[in-house]
């Protein structure tokens, strides 16, 4: 294993320098911070503490890097040798699992903090700014470090225990939403076991265990487990509040006070990098042999749901994508009707467990968030499937033999998904119209919202993004679709908020919102028709040249 290991860093190493996505990726990130940069340095005479504000924004960029592209990045450390059906090979090099784990995810932890690192040197310019502490800002520095080591073992444990990326990403997903939001799912926990108990507060359950504990005599066991019980959920949740970078990170960002410099957050993450990684030593075995044994392609990976029912006749290719990769009428239901079942459900438990009378307002605000969330998702896991999966199963070069087109064959992929991915807009749409009965909207505002040139430039953001996210998809294995949304709804508002703020500092004020109102929306729109003209040009070059080299 001492030679093994660093063999196997070193080769990874020198694989992960010759991508150029990687390097794309820490140059648009070390722009992005100089852009806000500079939009900060514009309104430093207007604001107090610009240096802790441009900090936030930094730290929070490296967050959402971390997680978002880390968790692409991490959870293909093991699985792209399963799918690839070179995991067998790697095994009779002799090296043991813990060098195979460690050669494999060692690289891609040492590329997500070299990323890290490029924003570094510009975070000592918020010190010039002021209100930011050096000890505060080496204290955020530390927590993302260490939240980016935990995440990394995260994603390697579900690489291992998983056969595919689909599976392994929305693993590293749940599990991520388990760990960062823990004090909430114990809020949540001790709440429903409150409402379960006859204790109508806390404070009675607290009473009922002090007069049980005093008295030596019979109690009703089932009335003090569930007393018991929200207690220590709720002290569990409260000892844990302090053991997320969630809203510790947000802590650190606005108060860089001078506590020390390492926190709690940063040993509960390390210590859950190492249990991460303990497991996937322990797992790999055993989950390896499972995929030598039976191949990825293994007939039990067939659901019967994949199964050909009928011919489709010319509708092949559309019933291809609705079948294999929008998952039939099943996943159609659990979209469309399932998903604002489950919402409302939640919603309506949570109220009760409260004790407080459900919310109009309250549901129609989740069931829109909530939609959203499901749409993004739905949208970005579907049309991230349409190319990447011909190109994985080597099924191009004989699609792109058909007598068609390559628009037609194209569209008629994606129109295969145009169900699912509408079915998945249910929940937000349930939302948005419960939202305008509340409010009472007339016909009068459903006109201006349709007369603003915002109402378009969004809808060709949505456009864009599917074709940025499917040339992306082409020319990337993983996360094609989930980069291209966050450069689409994430990185560009930033760009363009900021060049707004360094503009609105050199020109009139009238001007400006003349510009924000009309100009800006129509220059917008302009250019991302002619990036998706530019787009499908590529998308059209890719798949020949993708096709061509097998």
């Amino acid at each position: 294993m001492k030679l093994q290991a660093p063999a196997f860093l070193i080769r990874s190493l020198r694989q992960e320098l010759r991508f150029v996505s990687h390097h794309v990726l820490r140059a648009g990130l070390a722009a992005l911070v100089l852009l806000l940069f500079f939009g900060r340095v514009a309104t430093f005479s207007m604001r107090a503490g610009v240096g802790g504000i441009f900090a936030s924004n930094v730290m929070t960029c490296c967050y959402w890097f971390v997680t978002l592209l880390g968790g692409v990045y991490f959870c293909t450390a093991i699985v792209e040798e399963k799918e690839e059906q070179t995991l067998p090979l790697l095994k009779m090099t002799g090296a043991s699992p813990a060098a195979i784990l460690l050669g494999k995810s060692g690289p891609r932890l040492v590329s997500v903090l070299l990323l890290l690192l490029v924003v570094m040197p510009f975070l000592l310019l918020a010190i010039t700014l002021g209100g930011v502490l050096p000890r505060g800002l080496l204290s955020a520095t530390l927590g993302i470090l260490a939240y980016a080591i935990m995440f990394c073992q995260l994603g390697l444990l579900a690489s291992v225990v998983s056969r595919d990326f689909p599976r392994a990403f929305s693993k590293t997903i749940t599990a991520w939403i388990v760990l960062e939001f823990l004090p909430f799912w114990c809020w949540l926990g001790s709440e429903a076991v409150l409402y379960v108990s006859r204790f109508g507060s806390g404070a009675a359950a607290e009473g009922y265990l002090q007069s049980a504990s005093a008295v030596s005599g019979p109690y009703e066991w089932s009335q003090f487990t569930l007393a018991w019980l929200h207690e220590n959920l709720r002290w569990f949740g409260g000892w844990t509040d302090d053991l997320v970078l969630f809203g510790n990170l947000n802590l650190y960002m606005a108060e860089f006070g001078n506590a020390g410099v390492w926190e709690p957050q940063m040993t509960a993450h390390l210590i859950l990098a190492v249990v991460f990684f303990c497991l996937s030593w322990l797992l790999f075995e055993p989950c390896s042999s499972t995929v030598v044994a039976e191949g990825f392609d293994s007939p039990r990976r067939q659901s019967r749901r994949t199964r050909l029912p009928r011919r489709a006749g010319t509708r092949a290719l559309a019933w291809k994508s609705w079948q294999y990769s929008a998952g039939g009428w099943l996943w159609f239901l659990a979209r469309l009707i399932a998903a604002p079942v489950i919402v409302c459900g939640i919603v309506t438990g949570i109220a009760l467990g409260v004790g407080e009378s459900l919310s109009p307002w309250v549901l129609a605000g989740t069931l829109i968030i909530s939609g959203i969330v499901i749409f993004v998702g739905s949208s970005a896991i579907l049309l991230d499937r349409v190319f990447n999966t011909e190109i994985r199963d080597k099924t191009l070069s004989s699609l792109l033999m058909l007598p068609a087109s390559r628009n037609s064959l194209c569209g008629r992929l994606i129109i295969g998904l145009l169900p699912s991915i509408v079915a998945s807009t249910s929940c937000g749409f349930c939302g948005l119209i419960l939202l305008l009965c509340l409010e009472g909207v007339d016909a009068l505002a459903v006109g201006d919202v349709l007369k603003s040139a915002w109402f378009y430039q969004v809808i060709l953001m949505g456009v864009t993004t599917v074709w940025f996210g499917l040339y992306l998809s082409i020319r990337l294995r993983y996360g094609g679709m989930l980069l291209a949304i966050v450069c689409v709804w994430m990185i560009s508002p930033m760009v363009i908020g900021s060049s707004l703020a360094i503009l609105n500092f050199t020109v009139q004020r009238q001007t400006i919102q003349s510009f924000m109102e009309f100009g800006l929306p129509i220059l917008l729109m302009t250019i991302e028709l002619l990036f998706c003209w530019w787009m499908h040009k590529l998308i059209i070059r890719s798949l020949d040249s993708v096709a061509e080299q097998g």
